[in-house]
């Protein structure tokens, strides 16, 4: 009973395949992605998305994104400086206007809403506090709690390239405003490293992740994606 179970499971999956197989680019209204840059920048995690082909001009979709001690090679381990407690989860809604209908090569606009939680325990590191006056001041730990949250608002050009039986790619840029706030606790052996105080302009992607505190600004988005549409 199994055996015909699944060798009916097999001759449906294999029908559906040949069917999208036999349709055209604009005939085929589903897409499945994958984030190549998500899996390749830190904090890196796994990222699949879904978008559906309403009509010819207006799409829909979304990206589910998951990243842990665990799932991350072993190689990308010290690379990234993640510890065993590393969690990344993030969503990423999305609406897509088409600009070039009736082309293979698609020209598309989006609006892009999201959201980030990201969670450590971190050992023998460094970050920017803040004082009574409001300046940040470094500091070093011996250990330390670390969680990140991170939501805003992206306006998305992205390049719809089909090539050969369903397999896509997808470069992306984007420019939005986003909301970061990063918050320490469960500290041990709190110092004073020195009285540099945290510059917001020379302070550097890494040094953002190590600035305590709340602050909203421009969000510059660049992605590239491979997908598979049927």
């Amino acid at each position: 009973m199994k055996k015909n179970f699944l060798l009916f499971l097999f001759v449906i999956g294999f029908g559906q395949f040949i069917s999208a197989q036999e349709k055209s680019s604009d005939e085929r209204k589903n897409v499945i992605t994958f984030s190549v840059l998500s899996a390749a920048l830190s904090p890196p995690r796994w990222t699949f998305g879904y978008i559906y082909k309403l009509n010819e001009r207006y799409w829909i979709g979304s990206e589910i994104g998951y990243g842990s001690y665990h799932s991350i090679p072993l190689s990308h381990k010290p690379k990234y400086k993640i510890n065993e407690d590393y969690q990344l989860f993030e969503i990423r809604p999305e609406f897509f206007i088409n600009l070039s209908e009736n082309r293979r090569v698609k020209h598309l606009i989006s609006s892009e809403f999201f959201y980030i939680h990201h969670t450590d325990h971190l050992e023998n590191g460094e970050y920017y506090r803040n004082d009574a006056q409001n300046f940040s001041y470094l500091y070093s730990y011996d250990e330390a709690d670390y969680k990140r949250i991170k939501y805003g608002l992206n306006i998305n050009y992205n390049i719809f390239i089909p090539t050969h039986k369903g397999l896509v790619f997808i470069p992306k840029v984007g420019l939005g405003v986003k909301n970061r706030n990063v918050k320490y606790s469960n500290i041990t052996n709190l110092e004073s490293v020195d009285t540099r105080i945290f510059d917001d302009f020379m302070g550097g992607l890494e040094n953002h992740y190590k600035k305590e505190g709340s602050s909203t600004d421009f969000n510059l988005n660049l992605n590239f994606k491979i997908a598979y549409q049927f």
